[in-house]
């Protein structure tokens, strides 16, 4: 008489590595509403500019491309860097970031043809010091992109409660000097990877 004997598939779980990655933007721009049709309309794209310089207002757009986190990934921690190389006025109100809606272009984005952003800012910051490195805590924001809940436009960069000119400058993805372009710096943990067992599932027959 046969007996069948079946030995289950193994699964094994691989640990999860974390690791710190450094991403530089895939593209980014400043507009003012001073210069309503003109893109990056003083220091050209080399430099960025954000706050209230007089009556006029620049605001930065940046955009990251997260496509090397895959599915299940987790961040632990993720923050915009930008190099400080000017500051101008007096220290008033605060830096905000805010989440774009819509698709732009840094070569053609404008006042006047700006995306639509989430009003209430996803995070905010202090005035950074020239000829230092400002940080931006978006944790939360890069995990919901990662996670694909939602759409990936970027971050829309301005200020409030200013009282006067309070413009921080800081070098571009353009900027000659490679060390000092904005980098998204993000410590991440992968999703365990679940594998079978080389072996598979295994049927032996006995006589």
């Amino acid at each position: 008489m046969r007996s069948l004997l079946v030995i289950p598939m193994i699964v094994m779980a691989i640990p999860a590595i974390a690791g710190v990655l450094e991403l530089a933007p895939s593209q980014d721009a400043y507009i003012c509403d001073c210069e309503p049709d003109q893109t990056n309309p003083n220091g050209g794209p080399n430099v960025l500019y954000q706050g209230q310089y007089g009556a006029c207002f620049d605001r930065i757009l940046i955009q990251w491309d997260l496509s090397t986190f895959g599915t299940g990934t987790t961040i632990n921690d993720a923050e915009m860097w930008f190099y400080c190389t000017g500051f101008y006025g007096t220290v008033s109100g605060n830096m905000t970031y805010h989440k774009i809606l819509e698709a732009w272009s840094e070569d053609t984005v404008t006042y006047n043809t700006q995306p639509d952003f989430d009003a209430p800012p996803s995070a905010t910051a202090s005035w950074p010091v020239m000829e230092t490195w400002h940080t931006v805590d978006i944790t939360g924001l890069v995990q919901s992109w990662v996670d694909g809940s939602v759409a990936n436009y970027g971050v829309y960069g301005w200020c409030e409660d200013t009282t006067g000119t309070c413009d921080a400058e800081f070098e571009s993805s353009n900027d000659d000097y490679e060390a000092y372009r904005p980098k998204l710096v993000v410590d991440y943990t992968p999703a365990v990877e679940v594998i079978p067992n080389s072996l598979g599932e295994t049927k032996a027959v006995f006589k």
